[in-house]
């Protein structure tokens, strides 16, 4: 199990056999920071709101 965590950086397989990892464009990596910076800063506010009212 860990090899597949560990193990499977440099292209390879558990069979032997090459495998590919997808690129990640500007764009997607732009969309995906996006959605973290969005989830932080709506749990930032239902903190903010909790806090306010009690």
């Amino acid at each position: 199990m860990w090899s597949y965590f560990f193990g499977g950086y440099g292209g390879g397989s558990h069979d032997g056999t090459s495998s590919s990892v997808p690129e990640m464009d500007a764009s997607s990596g732009i969309l995906a920071i996006a959605v973290v910076l969005a989830a932080l800063a709506l749990v930032w506010e239902v903190k903010r709101r909790r806090r306010a009212r009690s």
